[in-house]
């Protein structure tokens, strides 16, 4: 995938029929180290630093769990000269396409496990919300706010001191 910046990101994004090139492999986001620095995890299990470059920061978001295509041709490099940084990401894996990458054979073996798991808790987690869900939700009453003066308590008490 070659874009010429954020004009053809778009259309980039939805590209349906999607490969994995030379070089390049499907890793995990770890952590986001701030900037445009994350941290992943590649299918042997082993983190490292990536690159998320400036043209995805105000189109694209990721999170923890979230799954990017590297360009990880310079990774020996990088470790060799002491670079922490070995990696650049490629491409934003959305959830449509994670799902048909799954059954392919591009997908690797570790992550198969664990996105059968995160699907599984998302949806037992959203089961109990659904289920635990009421007004209260086990808060305490709120109180009434003292600083302001009720207009209509106002009334009442003038209206009761005009009577007698």
């Amino acid at each position: 995938m070659k874009s010429g910046g954020r004009k053809n990101l778009k259309r980039a994004i939805e590209e349906d029929n999607f490969t994995i090139e030379q070089g390049q492999s499907i890793m995990q986001v770890v952590d986001l180290r701030g900037s445009n620095l994350i941290q992943v995890m590649d299918a042997k299990g082993e983190n490292s630093l990536a690159i998320f470059p400036a043209k995805f920061q105000k189109s694209m978001w990721i999170k923890r769990g979230n799954f990017v295509v590297v360009d990880e041709s310079g990774r020996e490099e990088a470790v060799e000269s002491g670079r922490k940084v070995g990696c650049v990401v490629t491409k934003v894996l959305y959830f449509e396409q994670v799902r048909v990458l799954q059954k392919s054979a591009e997908w690797p073996e570790i992550f198969k496990s664990i996105a059968v798991e995160s699907s599984k808790q998302d949806i037992v987690s959203q089961i109990e919300e659904d289920e635990d869900s009421s007004d209260d939700d086990g808060l305490p009453p709120l109180e009434s706010n003292t600083n302001r003066v009720n207009p209509f308590q106002m009334a009442t008490e003038s209206d009761s001191d005009s009577d007698s």
